[in-house]
C-alpha cells in the first residue's frame, strides 16, 4: 500500500445541487453549515434537462422562465432567512444534462466538495425513474456530500462527534484518508475504522492501513481512532456499524471500475446513502 503525507486539505468552493424539493432542501442545510465552517464560497446549481419535458413540448419554451422564477424564490426565502448571512454565493442555472454540464462546472469553478440531496428510490421506482443523485455521482470525481431521505436534519450547528470510515481495504479507500483525517479534526470528532476484507491478504492491508493513519494521525492533537475489522456484505455491514455507533458522517472511498476486493462500487454506496441516518462523503478513485 502506498504511504500517504499529512497534506492539508483545504475547502474554498462548495456546490449545492438543487431541484427545489424537499430532500434538496435538507442538502441545503448540510452545504450552508459546511459553508460556515470553512468559510468557503456556496455555489447553488440548478439545472434544466430537457429530456424531462420531452413528452410535453410545450413547456419547454418555458423552461428557462421556470428556472429564473424558482431561482429566485430560493434566493429569496434563503436571504429572510439569513441562511446565507455571512457566505460569499452564487447561483447558476445549468443547461444540458448532468452527464454533459456537472463535470465542466465543477472543473471551472475550482469546487472541491460537491454536496448532493436524493429521494432514496429503490426498487421499480429506481429502475424506470433512475436517480438524478446516482447519476450526477458517476460522471464527476468531485468529492461528493450525499444527504439521504432518512438523513438526520442539520440544526443550526452541524455536529460532527463520531466519523466512520468505512474501508474496503483498496488503493481507492487509501485516496479517502486525507478527506477522513480532515474530517475528524476540523470537528474533533472520533474516528472510527471499519476495515471489510474477505481476502486471505486482508490482514496485510489492514497492517498497511493502520500505518497510513497512524503517520497521518502523528501531528494531530487528540485524536482518537478505533480500528475494526468485519466481514459481511458491504452496505448491510455499514449501516449496522453506523447505527450501532452513531456515526455523525460516513466516509467512503468509491471505485468507478469496480473494487479490488469487492467492496464500495457505487450501487454500494447509493444504497448505504438512501439508508443512512447521517450524510455520506463518497470520495472517488479519480479524485486528484
Amino acid at each position: 500500500m502506498t504511504e500517504v503525507s499529512d497534506s492539508s486539505l483545504v475547502i474554498r468552493n462548495i456546490a449545492i445541487a438543487t431541484d427545489f424539493s424537499p430532500w434538496s432542501d435538507r442538502a441545503m442545510q448540510h452545504a450552508l453549515l459546511v459553508a460556515h465552517k470553512f468559510g468557503a464560497v456556496l455555489h447553488l446549481i440548478h439545472t434544466v434537462r430537457r429530456s424531462e419535458f420531452a413528452f410535453v413540448p410545450d413547456l419547454m419554451v418555458r423552461l428557462d422562465e421556470l428556472a429564473e422564477r424558482d431561482g429566485e424564490n430560493l434566493m429569496s426565502v434563503l436571504h429572510a432567512a439569513h441562511s446565507l448571512d455571512g457566505i460569499q454565493h452564487h447561483y447558476w442555472n445549468l443547461h444540458g444534462e448532468c452527464s454533459e454540464v456537472f463535470g465542466k462546472f465543477l472543473s471551472d469553478q475550482k469546487i472541491d466538495l460537491l454536496v448532493l440531496g436524493t429521494r432514496g428510490r429503490s426498487g421499480i421506482s429506481k429502475l424506470l425513474l433512475g436517480s438524478i443523485a446516482e447519476e450526477i455521482s458517476k460522471c464527476v470525481s468531485t468529492p461528493v456530500l450525499a444527504v439521504g431521505p432518512a438523513s438526520r436534519n442539520a440544526t443550526w450547528q452541524l455536529e460532527v462527534k463520531k466519523v466512520l470510515f468505512a474501508a474496503d481495504l483498496s488503493m481507492e479507500s487509501s485516496a479517502a484518508l486525507p478527506y477522513v483525517l480532515t474530517a475528524a479534526k476540523t470537528w474533533r470528532a472520533k474516528l472510527d475504522i471499519l476495515c471489510l476484507s474477505g481476502n486471505s491478504n486482508g490482514q496485510h492491508f489492514t497492517e498497511g492501513f493502520n500505518r497510513n493513519i497512524d503517520i497521518l494521525a502523528a501531528s494531530k492533537q487528540d485524536l482518537s481512532v478505533q480500528y475494526h475489522i468485519q466481514p459481511g456484505a458491504p452496505s448491510t455491514t455499514v449501516l449496522h456499524f453506523a447505527q450501532r455507533n452513531k456515526a455523525d458522517l460516513i466516509v467512503l472511498g468509491l471505485d468507478h471500475h469496480g473494487s479490488r476486493f469487492g467492496g464500495f462500487s457505487l450501487s454500494h454506496a447509493y444504497e448505504i446513502v438512501r439508508q443512512s441516518t447521517c450524510p455520506v462523503l463518497e470520495i472517488s478513485s479519480e479524485v486528484r
